[in-house]
């Protein structure tokens, strides 16, 4: 078995606790980072769950879509791959994000 064929399998076989795990990362990291600062909360709590629902698309093998387009499930798997990754890379940058220097 190759072991992209594995490292799918667990994805999909743990997908709903990693889901859970990244929506309550997305709160404690927000509320921890940006408490009373409610502008910065909000919009990182926003980006994450936009991120973090194409990252489920993916997972949950449907639509996967980023504002105005996406990626369906017939364009193969190489695309839908990059959008995941795309996906998560946005969702992670969101947790470096401390504020903008001049607010």
């Amino acid at each position: 078995m190759s072991s992209k064929g594995t490292w799918l399998e667990v994805i999909k076989k743990y997908r709903v606790y990693i889901l859970c795990l990244m929506v309550f990362l997305s709160f404690f990291n927000a509320a921890l980072r940006f408490w009373g600062e409610w502008g910065y909360f909000v919009g990182v709590l926003v980006g994450q769950l936009f991120f973090g629902q194409a990252a489920q698309s993916y997972f949950y093998d449907k639509y996967i879509s980023f504002g105005g387009g996406g990626v369906r499930v017939e364009d193969g798997s190489v695309p839908r791959l990059i959008a995941f990754v795309l996906a998560l890379t946005g969702y992670f940058t969101l947790f470096l994000f401390n504020g903008y220097p001049w607010g």
